[in-house]
């Protein structure tokens, strides 16, 4: 991608990862994020001081007119308003508060103004995402999941998986904890330098898995309870799970999925359907990884992958050749990518946008899953459900749910509830329903989603 062209972009929360936005762009000639915004005015001025900008180019502004001069004066625009930012003469925005409401609210307010929109908040992106699509689309503008974090690389990789002609048969991540195996020497070592020693026994459970077999998923199971909650599938992951099975049409076989733990030469064995000697009920299923490795062995912490099928048995003897990892009878090969640079590779997404109209993730999204919650202990009427890292909850995978003009008995879409309080006492184990949240058929995100329901849009 080469371009004379200078993209202007602004940012909406300079969390971690949103800051790497800001002071990635300094070493990209072509993009420049001219403002940004954040209700801690420090986050968001501490952005610009860590990408190296001096203090006298910054302007912290109160109101638009203020922001406008700052920069048509060629200044660094701060903002505590985010909705300030939404009609000033940029290209882009990449929004990155984490809260789903006031997300959709400044992508839908940004489309309306000719902007494109890099979601990094993927949380409104499992209840909304088909809609801020379909809006963009009409407005000429485009809505994407940004590159960075993983949805949008899976997403990239199933599609080009599909457009030379392999079926896909998983598409999954690999979870982000770090488990190094040493066999030989009967151990396992996790981040942070925690060890914990295995019996004999144990460390049997760790050899390869090099054809399939009938002890095949016991023996996956007792690695799973051996390694008990360090590997614990998080709402962040089932999150961008659902995202990827509502972009790409793959199925979701279980609602915390199978989860295998596996070396990644087992992956292609494992993730593959019962015909070909795997543990999938169906073919193109949505899957996550928790991967292992020896000690020396690359990471693949936080990267995304596919198990694929080649038809032809000529193409299949291509893949072997080249060394991708297959099973036995090479009907299952998988391809990976084994990294994720976070807001570092979002500024990649922000100039395809703006430079070539074009989404990194695709344009195409049903809302064929939602995310729900359970509650892992007792909790009061009056608690505010806090989101993702909220850990009173756990979440899981279903079909959708249609909302209506009142809140019901059915499941709760998990993060529409994001900010809301519990209009009663809810005991462990049960499902977070609608009735269960105070007011939430009167936020703006509940109405948007009614919005998408009714018009069942598909882009």
């Amino acid at each position: 991608m080469t371009s004379s062209q200078t993209i202007r972009a602004g940012v909406i929360g300079t969390g971690q990862y949103a800051t790497a936005i800001v002071t990635q762009a300094q070493s990209i000639p072509n993009l420049d994020v001219s403002v940004v915004a954040d209700r801690n005015l420090d986050a968001a001025h501490n952005a610009y001081q860590l990408a190296g900008i001096d203090e006298d180019l910054i302007l912290i502004a109160t109101n638009r007119a203020e922001a406008l001069q700052g920069l048509e004066s060629g200044k660094k625009v701060v903002l505590e308003d985010a909705s300030l930012m939404l009609d000033l003469p940029i290209d882009a925005i990449a929004e990155g508060t984490g809260s789903p409401s006031a997300a959709a609210e400044h992508a839908l307010k940004a489309i309306e103004n000719g902007k494109h929109v890099v979601m990094v908040t993927k949380e409104v992106d499992i209840c909304v995402g088909p809609i801020l699509r379909q809006k963009a689309k009409q407005a000429g503008v485009v809505y994407t999941a940004s590159d960075g974090d993983q949805p949008s690389h899976l997403i990239s990789l199933i599609e080009w998986s599909r457009e030379i002609g392999l079926e896909v048969l998983v598409g999954g991540k690999f979870g982000e904890k770090h488990v190094i195996i040493d066999v030989p020497g009967r151990q396992i070592r996790y981040q942070r330098g925690k060890t914990r020693d295995l019996s004999e026994k144990e460390a049997a459970l760790f050899k390869h898995i090099e054809t399939p077999g009938p002890d095949m998923l016991k023996i996956i199971e007792q690695r799973k309870e051996l390694l008990g909650d360090s590997i614990d599938v998080r709402t962040d992951d089932l999150t961008e799970q659902g995202i990827v099975a509502n972009a790409t049409g793959l199925s979701i076989e279980r609602e915390r999925f199978h989860h295998p733990v596996a070396w990644p030469t087992e992956m292609p064995i494992l993730l593959a359907p019962q015909a070909y000697g795997g543990i999938l009920e169906g073919r193109g299923v949505i899957e996550q990884t928790t991967y292992l490795r020896a000690n020396h062995d690359v990471s693949m912490g936080g990267g995304v992958y596919v198990t694929v099928h080649a038809v032809n048995a000529y193409s299949r003897e291509v893949l072997s050749g080249k060394g991708h990892i297959g099973n036995p009878d090479n009907t299952s090969y998988l391809i990976f990518r084994p990294y994720h640079l976070c807001g570092v590779e979002t500024p990649y997404s922000i100039l395809i946008a703006a430079l070539r109209n074009t989404p990194t993730s695709g344009w195409s999204m049903e809302q064929r899953y939602d995310s729900f919650g359970r509650a892992k202990q007792d909790l009061t009427a009056g608690t505010e459900l806090h989101g993702a890292h909220d850990d009173g909850w756990e979440t899981f995978l279903r079909p959708a749910v249609k909302l209506g003009q009142s809140a019901t008995d059915e499941s709760m879409p998990y993060h529409i509830a994001t900010g809301h309080k519990l209009a009663r006492d809810v005991s462990a184990g049960t499902v977070l329903t609608q009735v269960m949240v105070e007011g939430v058929a009167e936020s703006s995100l509940w109405k948007l989603r009614i919005q998408q329901d009714d018009n069942a849009p598909r882009c």
